[in-house]
């Protein structure tokens, strides 16, 4: 179960309220709430994955990686987890700015009118090439839901065919257009009730495995294999809802691994906020734990008991405290003198 006070704060785009409360919970019990940041941040990708464009889609997919290492690391690095959020907070800030409308919200109905075309066939059945392509896919022949199959598989395979002869440059819009189709699809059929014998998940028969499946025999990237690990990390059926738009976000990754030339990265002054995070992270833990101390949030006794001496970089600039005043939309301000002067810097974030 994810933290919804932290999970509220990163998807508004608060990299100050973020940093502060991450800091908290770590402080408080790391090893009791690292799994609730854990499930926090996969929610997160998930909620960007439902409404990343093709445009952005780089950024998720850096986003996605950057949590599986968060995942996978023994030690808690602050300092990484501070560049996360705020990676994290700047996509989320996109959509802010931005609105679109996101996957998972039209209803059902809408949805097959968008699709339908794309699964019109007077011969749905596959090919040889197509059945051994997708064996470990396909539910057993004379299951219900083997001619449902053969035609879901076609419509996508169908689709991705028109990429081939798109050019980035005169075809863009065609390229979105054919990205948010792929979205639609993968949101309706996520969302219908079908039942899919598979081989992915013996125990669970729900379609989104069936996608999956889809997805890793389509393209071998490491990145489809991570976002996979990440919906799967800890999975229950209760994090289906929370974890779905890792899925949606992967169909526009359908698009992007046929044409990745089309995908920005990080911006100028997305890299600004980045670096300045990098910059002052382990001074700005230092002022969030004098904080919580002062305040009795944090005792001497619970961080000892916790072993917080395993966190990299926690002794590093003792006698530096740094003010900080940290929002997406506006100013990044720290205090950057050791005789207690004020000097103020700051970084415009002006999203273009």
């Amino acid at each position: 179960m994810y933290n919804n006070e932290l999970y509220n704060y990163i998807y508004k785009a608060d990299i100050q309220n973020s940093i502060y409360l991450v800091t908290k919970l770590i402080l408080e019990d790391n090893y009791k709430n690292i799994e609730i940041i854990e499930q926090t941040f996969i929610a997160i990708c998930s909620y960007i994955g439902t409404f990343i464009s093709l445009y952005d889609i780089k950024l998720w997919i850096d986003i996605i990686e950057e949590t599986n290492e968060f995942l996978k690391q023994e030690n808690i690095v602050i300092k990484n987890i501070y560049l996360l959020i705020t990676k994290l907070c700047i996509v989320c800030d996109i959509y802010i700015k931005n609105p679109v409308s996101k996957s998972g919200i039209l209803p059902v109905v809408k949805l097959r009118e968008k699709i339908k075309d794309y699964f019109n066939f007077t011969n749905p059945s596959l090919n040889y090439l197509l059945k051994t392509e997708f064996d470990s896919v396909l539910p057993p022949n004379d299951s219900d839901a083997y001619n449902l199959s053969e035609i879901i598989i076609l419509g996508i395979t169908n689709l991705l065919k028109n990429l081939e002869n798109l050019d980035i440059n005169k075809n863009s819009d065609l390229l979105f257009n054919l990205a948010n189709e792929l979205k639609n699809i993968f949101d309706y059929l996520s969302r219908k009730n079908y039942k899919f014998e598979n081989k992915y998940e013996n125990t669970d028969n729900d379609s989104i495995w069936f996608l999956w499946g889809i997805l890793k025999v389509l393209y071998n990237e490491d990145f489809v294999n991570i976002c996979y690990n990440l919906f799967n990390y800890n999975y229950t059926k209760k994090a289906k809802t929370e974890r779905i738009g890792l899925l949606y976000g992967m169909a526009v990754c359908l698009v992007y691994i046929e044409k990745k030339n089309i995908g920005r990265v990080w911006n100028n002054n997305e890299i600004m906020i980045i670096k300045k995070i990098n910059e002052i992270g382990m001074k700005l833990y230092k002022e969030i734990k004098t904080d919580l101390k002062r305040n009795n949030v944090v005792t001497k006794e619970k961080e000892d008991c916790n072993n917080m001496d395993g966190i990299d970089g926690l002794e590093i600039l003792d006698n530096y405290v740094p003010l900080i005043n940290t929002n997406i939309s506006g100013v990044i301000e720290y205090n950057n003198s050791d005789e207690g002067l004020s000097e103020i810097k700051k970084i415009r974030y002006d999203k273009k």
